[in-house]
């Protein structure tokens, strides 16, 4: 069954930091910079997958 999204509402905390955290970002593994990547697609895919079965529950 194919899902459409008509709308996607991403929610973000950004804060300042000092540059030393900028420069310890930049050093990051590639490795865990990839799993936190996905660690992320998966939440959003998981909260989608809920959203999806409320509705359906109505």
């Amino acid at each position: 069954m194919a899902i459409e999204i008509k709308e996607l509402r991403i929610k973000v905390n950004i804060t300042e930091g000092n540059d030393d955290q900028f420069h310890i970002a930049k050093k990051m593994d590639p490795v865990k910079l990839q799993e936190m990547k996905s660690e992320i697609v998966k939440e959003c895919t998981q909260k989608v997958l809920e959203k999806i079965k409320e509705k359906e529950e109505r």
